[in-house]
């Protein structure tokens, strides 16, 4: 395997990890402020349709674009948003790191999980946020923070290390970098854009047991995506240690209360020339 992670085959499973995500929506639409009516909102790394649909209800009136590289996912984005009537919303399929927008042309930019998270140039994407957003624009962005502060995610790395595919290792390191303190508030600045913000973030994610917790985590597209498969006795292994890494938030009645995290970037474009 020569790719990381291939979320075009990811995205017919992708809306399970939804759930967990959905706090986040709340909390880059609480970045934005107010919206006025017919302002254009960029989703980028949309996946398929969050945060832009939640923000929708949020902000009537507004339009929205999402932008992503699989064109799988924007595919089910654009059936969703048929499905609930919004004719606001609209998807397209773009490099993060090459918009094929005009400058100035959004009103707001929100990424929720894609922006500065995953790309092979992450200043290139900070760059393109400010380029295509119009004078004293706003943005609002959601990247993990460090690896360990999600427990899932993380306990799961740690399980899967020794079957890694050796892209899916090196995205998931260079991830971790991307969150050390500073770095992206960096590059965003640099950019151009300013009053930028970073906080973090927290949540919680429960399951009610060990089986669906398991049947979470066991997720066929997932595991063959990053370690081109498993046989029964390696899925036993990642099993085994999964649940030990997280015993301590295994509550007396067999349920799991697993802490994440991660980091809001938000801020404007200047709306002073030079």
């Amino acid at each position: 395997m020569d790719k990381d992670f291939d979320f075009d085959e990811m995205a017919a499973s992708f809306d399970r990890y939804l759930p967990i995500l959905a706090p986040v929506a709340d909390d880059i639409g609480d970045r934005l402020g107010q919206l006025q009516p017919a302002a254009l909102v960029l989703d980028v790394a949309c996946g398929t349709g969050e945060p832009g649909l939640t923000l929708l209800g949020r902000y009537p009136g507004v339009q929205l674009l999402g932008v992503d590289s699989a064109d799988a996912m924007t595919a089910i984005a654009t059936r969703k948003a048929s499905a609930r009537g919004l004719a606001d919303a609209r998807y397209e399929v773009m490099d993060s790191q090459h918009l094929d927008l005009a400058d100035d042309s959004v009103d707001a930019v929100v990424s929720r999980f894609g922006l500065l998270s995953f790309a092979a140039d992450p200043r290139a994407e900070a760059r393109e946020v400010a380029r295509v957003l119009r004078p004293g624009g706003v943005f609002s962005i959601a990247t993990w923070d460090a690896g360990s502060k999600n427990l899932i995610s993380y306990a799961l790395s740690v399980s899967l290390r020794r079957w890694l595919n050796p892209p899916i290792a090196a995205a998931v390191e260079r991830s971790e970098r991307f969150a050390m303190p500073g770095r992206r508030e960096r590059w965003l600045a640099d950019a151009g854009l300013v009053d930028v913000r970073s906080e973090l973030v927290t949540w919680q994610v429960d399951f009610a047991d060990e089986v669906a917790l398991w049947e979470f985590a066991n997720d066929p597209i997932f595991l063959s995506t990053a370690t081109g498969g498993l046989d029964s006795a390696q899925l036993a292994e990642v099993r085994r240690e999964l649940f030990e890494l997280l015993a301590d938030y295994r509550g007396a009645d067999g349920s799991y209360a697993l802490p994440y995290a991660c980091r809001l970037l938000s801020g404007t474009r200047s709306s002073v020339e030079g």
